[in-house]
């Protein structure tokens, strides 16, 4: 199972791009929060939507909004120069608009904002939706390509 389930506030307002296939797509980061031994930690994960999901996050959400993205991790790997460097992301299919910076405003543009998002379709996901390279020759210890020893 693939499944990733993230809080946390975009870190710049979002801007449509077009794939080399054609397909429109938003690239996005979102700060999360995390707290371990009374400290607190950001950590800044990637995110990509695609088409009419990438369209209606360019449209209702700006810098700050808190979010709550589901989806999928997607991991490729690029070699430079000999060089290996691995990219993880998190490849949305579900996202949902929990507030704005100014908490003043908050609850009436939260209301707004998932009031539009209910009018949105939401249409199945298949693999040929994205565009990702497939990782082979995956060796016994698969652990190797999320984290770094």
């Amino acid at each position: 199972m693939n499944s990733v389930n993230l809080i946390g506030r975009i870190t710049k307002d979002p801007e449509l791009k077009t794939s080399s296939g054609g397909k429109i797509y938003v690239p996005f980061t979102i700060a999360v929060n995390e707290f371990s031994g009374g400290n607190q930690y950001t950590q800044f994960i990637s995110c990509l939507a695609w088409e009419k999901m990438a369209q209606n996050i360019v449209k209702h959400i700006k810098k700050g909004a808190r979010l709550g993205v589901g989806g999928s991790l997607n991991v490729s790997q690029q070699n430079n120069d000999g060089q290996t460097t691995t990219f993880t992301s998190v490849r949305v299919s579900r996202i949902h608009f929990l507030g704005t910076v100014d908490s003043s405003n908050e609850q009436s543009v939260s209301n707004v904002a998932e009031q539009n998002l209910q009018n949105v379709e939401t249409q199945p996901i298949s693999p040929k939706d994205f565009e990702f390279d497939l990782i082979e020759n995956i060796s016994s210890r698969d652990d190797l390509i999320l984290w770094d020893d």
